[in-house]
């Protein structure tokens, strides 16, 4: 399965990103970063992007892992559901219960 990291602060670069790279089943394929090409040094494989948009149009991306700040957590949940890809987010959901 082809993954798609969407942030690569500390939580993608600590947590998600390492847990990706481990399991066989999966690839991490291309992530997201707004700022330089940090995952590259640890990830050489891996393609980066600057936008979330840009992740989604890929038909090769399987899982999209979003690991943003919370408050963005929903838009780009919902973004990636609507392009048809499998999604895993970090809590909270969303910001409120509306």
């Amino acid at each position: 399965m082809r993954v798609g990291l969407i942030g690569y602060g500390m939580a993608g670069e600590v947590f998600h990103a390492p847990a990706i790279a481990v399991i066989p089943e999966l690839k991490l394929t291309k992530v997201v970063e707004r700022h330089g090409t940090k995952c590259q040094a640890r990830y050489p494989g891996v393609e980066t992007v600057n936008s979330a948009e840009e992740l989604l149009i890929d038909p090769s991306i399987d899982l999209v892992v979003v690991t943003t700040p919370n408050t963005s957590h929903f838009e780009l949940v919902q973004k990636a559901l609507l392009a048809n890809k499998h999604v895993v987010v970090e809590k909270p959901f969303t910001q409120t219960s509306q």
